[in-house]
């Protein structure tokens, strides 16, 4: 009996192996998870997806998690979310709840640089939801997020247009130390040395003096033409680019994003935002405005991709935004303010106008029985 508590030599390397493998799948599953690339169906890129060339995006677009933004009673905004992501094969980890102003409590409200302003503006809610987007990153020790608004649309082939520019990061970063690789070499998902990064703008001007940039075709990119008039003047105006052009992406250290759509943070950026704006020390602005005047002042290191790979769905009715900025809507009787009814700009095939496909005759009733 005793002798059978004693493993052979090959049972001792047979049970190494079993341990082994253990701690290199839980090790996998603390950073980035990988997902199966089935989805994978437009073929713009298919004939460079072997070797080192660029890759489709896994469910998480390469960063560990995606979170998105959404007040609790949008439920209209939850739906579609879920349906756009189930058919372009995201994965969404976390809804964060989105906050009314009014629900920030005094004793917590950021002190302002100006405290004759009232506290109770209408962008403290928007701040509080984007600064537990943060918290969230932190506590979790989630090493890179994107963070996204409920209103937000990508395209159909979004897994292509974030794997280009992962790849592009990673090995044609000019504007980066090593080209973004880290200090001994090791390569980082979008490159190392960013705390945040900005692709849901819907405007932008780059630093007025600074122009440094790269630049990459992407064929996913529509013509300029086709984005909103904000967007397609930053390309007109600073980059030289015609209506016409299409396929351009363009990369330069951020300097002036406005609104908050969609944009990712490290775990290092998470802590400073969260420091820096709000949760620990004063803010002014909006949290978009808090955005450009920190990253003016050089207190982050960020890139944006311009034009946006990520755009708003705009609706025609009140449920376009939850914003309480005084905005009125008078509707129309022949006008659809459902989800269903809003359109975007800047995309080559809207994943949310995509949706359509999930309507139509699917059975056949038999007649003259």
């Amino acid at each position: 009996m005793a002798s059978s508590m004693f493993l052979t030599p090959r049972a001792l390397g047979a049970y190494a192996i079993v341990v082994l493998l253990f701690l290199t799948v839980r090790q996998l599953g603390t950073t980035h998870a990988t997902y199966s690339t089935a989805e994978w169906t437009s073929g713009k890129l298919s004939h460079l997806t072997g070797g080192s060339g660029p890759k489709p995006a896994n469910a998480t677009l390469d960063f560990q998690e995606i979170v998105y933004i959404s007040m609790p009673y949008r439920t209209d905004r939850q739906d579609a979310m879920a349906l756009i992501a189930a058919q372009t094969g995201i994965k969404l980890n976390k809804m964060i709840a989105g906050i009314p102003s009014a629900d920030v409590h005094e004793k917590a409200r950021p002190l302002t640089a100006h405290p004759k302003d009232d506290p109770k503006k209408p962008w403290l809610g928007v701040w509080r939801a984007h600064a537990d987007a943060w918290r969230y990153i932190i506590d979790n020790n989630i090493q890179s997020a994107l963070i996204l608004e409920d209103d937000v649309d990508w395209d159909v082939n979004v897994k292509e247009v974030f794997g280009l520019w992962n790849w592009q990061m990673k090995t044609n970063n000019s504007l980066a130390e090593n080209n973004g690789r880290g200090k001994n070499g090791q390569e980082c998902e979008y490159g190392c040395d960013w705390d945040h990064l900005s692709m849901g703008q819907c405007m932008y001007k780059p630093h007025p003096n600074d122009k440094s940039h790269f630049s990459y075709n992407d064929p996913n990119s529509p013509a300029i033409s086709s984005f909103t008039k904000e967007n397609a003047k930053e390309m007109k105006e600073n980059w030289n680019y015609k209506d016409e052009d299409a396929g351009v992406r363009l990369i330069t250290p951020t300097y002036h994003p406005l609104c908050t759509m969609g944009y990712a943070m490290t775990q290092r950026g998470a802590r400073r935002a969260l420091y820096q704006i709000g949760g620990f020390k004063a803010m002014d602005n909006p949290i978009d405005w808090e955005f450009i005047s920190h990253m003016k002042d050089g207190r982050m290191r960020s890139y944006t991709i311009s034009p946006p790979a990520l755009v708003k769905w705009k609706v025609f009715g009140p449920g376009d935004t939850d914003n309480d900025y005084g905005h009125e809507y008078k509707t129309k009787d022949d006008i659809d303010a459902t989800q269903g009814g809003g359109q975007s700009k800047g995309l080559l095939n809207s994943a949310r106008e995509a949706l359509k496909v999930l309507d139509g005759t699917f059975h056949t009733w038999k007649t003259g029985q």
